[in-house]
């Protein structure tokens, strides 16, 4: 995936708007839409991330 010059990937703060349409694939989304891709996102992350802490712990690493 190409990196956007003007997004800092080291996230201290919330996905915005304005950075899901700088997407060529958001860009023609309405703010509702975005939010909800925001919101889908953190979804998913929070999904990923629960996923591997079970998976560390089973594995006992």
């Amino acid at each position: 995936m190409k990196q956007e010059k003007d997004i800092d990937y080291s996230r201290n703060h919330n996905l915005t708007i304005e950075e899901v349409k700088t997407c060529p694939l958001f860009s023609h989304l309405t703010d509702q839409e975005a939010e909800e891709v925001i919101e889908t996102l953190k979804l998913f992350t929070k999904i990923t991330y629960d996923y591997y802490q079970k998976s560390r712990k089973i594995l006992g690493k």
